[in-house]
Parts: structure tokens; sequence; C-alpha cells
């Protein structure tokens, strides 16, 4: 997600207030050059728009962030909030809990809670926001993990990229299952028992792109981090979903499939044995792909200067 961040163009209205003193300092720095290049370096009393932007900015500051959560969950508790004040309410609850710390008083302030009511929003927007937030709050974060996982946020967000028809709440809930389960045994396991590598080979499935290109990565980590996944993999059938693709028009997807086959393949005996069932027939399709790909630049290896 984009932050809106405290800095940027335009008038001191558009900006959100500073969350530490250096962006204050910054945004300062700011509305100084450019008084500068409005009054041509000649010392005039500061106009009433910035002055009182910069005693806002300063008050702002003063503000607790676990206030300032507070605040954006009254608003996402709210009957009488529309879509455009829940959305800047995510947002704001997003970028603070950035930081470790927030993060998880985001949870002792009794906001996991509302995360599953928003999961549910009729606005596509709202869903894909609160899932980015998802993502924000259990990276790396071994508290908000186990917290998420008491939540049953993982098998919430793996029937989301299963049956959601927005394709970008798919792509934010791919990106917040990888978040919460890449490096945390306890989340691999309710992935495995949830049936979650079907999930992934049906996102592998549609014609959404970007979705298609993250679940094939997702499965190549997993193949790293749990090589005992490997076993899963072909009793679900995803070597042969993952051949089959190579009979279709070449794109840009195909590269991060091999790349999925690969990592399926290697050191593990029973995976590669599957690759040579004959009714597959991987080794023509290969040698088909290499003859198309040959001699066209684009698809060309520059090697690594040494």
């Amino acid at each position: 997600m984009e932050s809106g961040g405290s800095g940027g163009g335009g008038p001191p209205g558009d900006r959100r207030p500073p969350k530490d003193v250096r962006a204050l300092l910054h945004m300062c720095m700011e509305v100084q050059n450019e008084d500068k290049k409005e009054q041509e370096n000649v010392a005039q009393p500061m106009p009433e728009e910035r002055r009182q932007w910069l005693e806002n900015a300063i008050t702002d500051l003063t503000f607790s962030p676990v206030e300032r959560m507070k605040a954006c969950l009254q608003i996402l508790t709210s009957p009488d909030s529309d879509d455009k004040k829940i959305i800047a309410a995510i947002e704001e609850t997003a970028e603070w809990c950035e930081t470790i710390d927030f993060a998880s008083d985001f949870y002792k302030i009794g906001g996991y809670p509302v995360i599953k009511v928003l999961l549910k929003h009729k606005t596509p927007e709202v869903r894909w926001r609160t899932l980015d937030l998802i993502a924000i709050l259990v990276q790396n974060h071994p508290f908000c993990q186990v917290k998420a996982l008491e939540e049953n946020w993982l098998t919430l967000m793996l029937d989301i990229l299963d049956k959601d028809e927005d394709p970008n709440v798919k792509i934010k809930a791919l990106y917040a299952i990888s978040c919460l389960s890449r490096d945390n045994v306890e989340a691999q396991k309710i992935f495995e028992r949830h049936d979650g590598f079907s999930v992934l080979m049906r996102a592998m499935q549609t014609d959404i792109e970007k979705l298609r290109i993250k679940a094939a990565f997702m499965l190549s980590a997993l193949c790293a981090k749990r090589p005992d996944f490997k076993d899963v993999m072909c009793d679900t059938g995803m070597i042969d979903q993952l051949v089959g693709v190579l009979s279709e028009e070449h794109n840009s997807f195909h590269e991060h499939n091999l790349s999925a086959l690969l990592a399926i393949v290697t050191d593990h005996q029973r995976a590669i044995e599957e690759c040579q069932r004959p009714e597959l027939e991987l080794e023509k399709k290969l040698q088909e792909r290499i003859k198309f790909l040959k001699d066209k630049d684009e698809f060309r290896v520059i090697p690594s200067l040494i």
C-alpha cells in the first residue's frame, strides 16, 4: 500500500500531520522553501494559512498514536461512516501499525474483531485495504501472528482468495496470507490443513496474471522453507497443473511457473518421477519452449559481468 506520508507537494491543507519530529522538521522546511519562492527572499509575515497549519502540525505531533488508532476504530465501527471515511481510517491505522509497537497496541485496544467485519464489507476497496493492513500487522511480528491465528484470519483469507470476485482483493489476500505464513510453522500447518495448496492451484488457474505470479512465488518459497510440503504438492496434482501451463501461449507467467516446478523437483525423487510420466510429455514441451524462445532477444539471458 502506498502510504499517504507527511511530505509532498500541494497546499498545507493537503498534507497529513507528521508522525514524529523528523517528519515535522521536514514539512517545516518544505513550507519555508515555498515561502521563499513566493516572497522572492523578501521578509514578510507568515501567511495566516501557513501559520495555522504549523500550529495544527505541532498540536497533532503531541497526540498519542494509540489515541489516533482509537479514533480510527470509532470511525470504522460507526454506522454513520461512509466508504471514504472508512478507507481513510484504515490507511491511517496502517501507517501507525508499520511501527511494531503500535501494531501490538492495535490488538490491545480491540482492533482485531473489527478486521473480521471489514473483510466482509460490500466495497472491494475496503476489503483489499483491510487485507493490506493485515499484512502490515503480521509481517515479521510474532505476537501479531499468534493473535491473528487465534482470530482465524488465515482460514478467512484463504476463503477470500478462493471466492472473492474482485482481482485486487484476491491479490491482497494472497499477499497477507504469505506475510502470515511464510515464517510461521503453526500458520503453515493451518494452511496445509485447510487445503491451502488447492487454493493456490486455483489462483494459478485464474486469468489474473499478477495473482498467478504471486501464487507461483509463494509456492516456491514454501518449497524452500518446508521441503516436506513437496509430497503434499504431488498429492494435490500440483505438478500436473504446472506442466499443463506450458501448453499455453507463452507469457510472462511461464518463467515463474517453471521456477515453481524446479523448486518442487529439487532434491525430491518422487516429484522427479511424477514429471517423467509419459502422459505429461514434459521433455517435449520443454524442447518446444526452448525452440520457440531461441534467438528472441527479449528472452535472452545476459550473463553477469565478472
